[in-house]
């Protein structure tokens, strides 16, 4: 490490405050709200927050009351990589949310495979919501509101039918995860039932989820069954043009941290000149992404001619390669690389390609969810295989509750390979903010605009696709907030990651 470095380095926290904000810091939201809030379109709504537990969420909740929400009728179910405890005190005495309104089930670890994980805890939490919701004495019909993964319910729903037809054995569903999210086809029944007489509004912020409906064609059937559809944000034009600049940045603020401020645990080595990196995906995240490694600043990561890319679509491709990248297309090469950095949605480096990994290698992924590398697989393998080993402490580790921490695996008895953060998201590594929330204005802007959208939809019945997306007057309307601030100046959208 270069002393010079260490001198001009700004610990983390010292430039990101960990924080929640209000809705009076963020005047893009205050504006969508204060226009519509006479109408108290939330009024009788139960919601169901699936996402982060983030400082900008909390300015979220707020113009949800705003809009005449009640705060017992407010959930929350965060991924268990972004569960965070101070969010939800801040919520539980600021907005008097009940503490049994937050669920979390059991603990997640890394043993588990988070995919399977993630639905069984959506399934379950589920059917603990409505029983909640349908115990309460109350003369007004329940209407619901998912917000912002309306994906992750809309495949929890799409199972829910399989195991109720005899599809789908549940014990096959609940083998593999805590034994305390088991359910009953009894259960499941009973569920669906209650769901088909209520209202149900969905809202979808992230492209993951939009790949889990484009990937499952019985999402899009249960959909239709049940009669309502998906707000689409994460394909608008805000989502797609403004906010990817946004999550750069935030990225290249954990890659410092991880280089200087993490706990042992999780620090890794910052890049020296000599080495390559793997770029997978290039959609609007994964050219911010490209963009903020090799950007003139004070990390300095990579020179151009050290990033390849690589994106399943051509077009994509294409565009990578006019903007001066070199395409990584030849998965049988004898290439190798340092870092190898995922942001497709999907699994992006499975174990039959880690021949591209040197010695010493970290995975990375910058998705939505902890998806990009086989880590469950991976584990099973050394447990069972000589190809990829594992020590005995990194086992142990696999039951802890505590689960920011990287992982190494040994490849072949030879390489190592470090998945950081146990494949979850960089971004996530158990803070509450990985840059300054009041940036993330946009984000939460296009989720009212989509809850607010939601709320006067009417019921669908007959329409074959069920992906609605952002009405165009909230589209522009945020597109254009950001015109004049487009620039590196721009207070709200330029910061420093050093």
């Amino acid at each position: 490490m270069n002393p010079n470095e260490i001198v001009t380095h700004i610990p983390f926290e010292t430039r990101v405050h960990q924080q929640c904000i209000g809705l009076s810091d963020l005047p893009l939201l205050s504006s969508i709200v204060k226009e519509v809030e006479n109408e108290k379109l939330l009024r009788n709504y139960t919601i169901w927050n699936i996402q982060h537990e983030l400082g900008d969420m909390a300015a979220q909740i707020e113009a949800l009351l705003a809009l005449d929400a009640l705060p017992s009728n407010l959930y929350f179910l965060p991924p268990p990589y972004t569960h965070h405890k101070g969010f939800e005190q801040y919520i539980m005495e600021h907005f008097r949310v009940p503490m049994e309104n937050f669920f979390h089930g059991a603990p997640y670890c890394l043993s588990y495979n988070y995919e399977e994980y993630r639905l069984a805890q959506v399934l379950f939490e589920l059917n603990r919501l409505m029983t909640i919701e349908l115990t309460k004495q109350t003369a007004v019909e329940m209407k619901l509101l998912v917000s912002d993964s309306g994906g992750c319910f809309s495949e929890a729903l799409a199972y829910l039918y399989e195991i109720d037809e005899g599809k789908l054995d549940p014990n096959q569903l609940f083998e593999n995860v805590p034994l305390a999210f088991k359910m009953e086809r009894s259960d499941v029944s009973l569920l669906l039932s209650h769901l088909g007489s209520i209202e149900i509004r969905l809202v979808e912020k992230t492209s993951r989820g939009l790949i889990k409906y484009a990937d499952q064609p019985n999402i899009k059937k249960a959909l239709r069954r049940i009669g309502t559809s998906i707000i689409d944000v994460a394909s608008s034009q805000p989502k797609r043009q403004i906010e990817p600049m946004l999550i750069g940045e935030a990225c290249l603020n954990m890659l410092s941290y991880l280089f200087y401020d993490a706990p042992k645990t999780l620090r890794i080595s910052k890049p020296l000149e000599s080495h390559k990196c793997l770029l997978l995906g290039y959609g609007a995240i994964g050219q911010a992404i490209a963009h903020a490694l090799i950007h003139d600043d004070d990390l300095n990561i990579f020179s151009k001619d050290s990033v390849k890319v690589w994106d399943r679509d051509p077009s994509r491709r294409q565009l990578a390669q006019h903007e001066g990248f070199e395409i990584f297309d030849n998965w049988k090469s004898n290439e190798e690389f340092d870092y190898v950095i995922g942001c497709t949605g999907r699994c992006s480096l499975p174990i039959s390609s880690f021949s591209l990994l040197r010695n010493n290698a970290y995975l990375i992924s910058v998705s939505s969810g902890a998806v990009e590398f086989p880590v469950h697989e991976m584990v099973q393998c050394a447990l069972s295989d000589t190809k990829i080993s594992i020590s005995s402490s990194n086992i142990d580790e696999f039951a802890s509750e505590d689960i920011h921490r990287n992982i190494e695996f040994r490849i072949d008895n030879r390489r190592k390979v470090t998945v950081v953060n146990g494949g979850m998201p960089i971004t996530f590594l158990g803070l509450l903010n990985p840059t300054l929330p009041e940036k993330f204005d946009i984000t939460v802007s296009c989720v009212i605009a989509a809850s607010i959208q939601a709320a006067r939809l009417h019921q669908q019945t007959n329409e074959e696709d069920r992906i609605i997306p952002l009405d165009t007057t909230y589209s522009t309307l945020i597109c254009d907030w950001f015109k004049p601030c487009e620039s590196n100046n721009n207070p709200i959208l330029s910061g420093e990651t050093g």
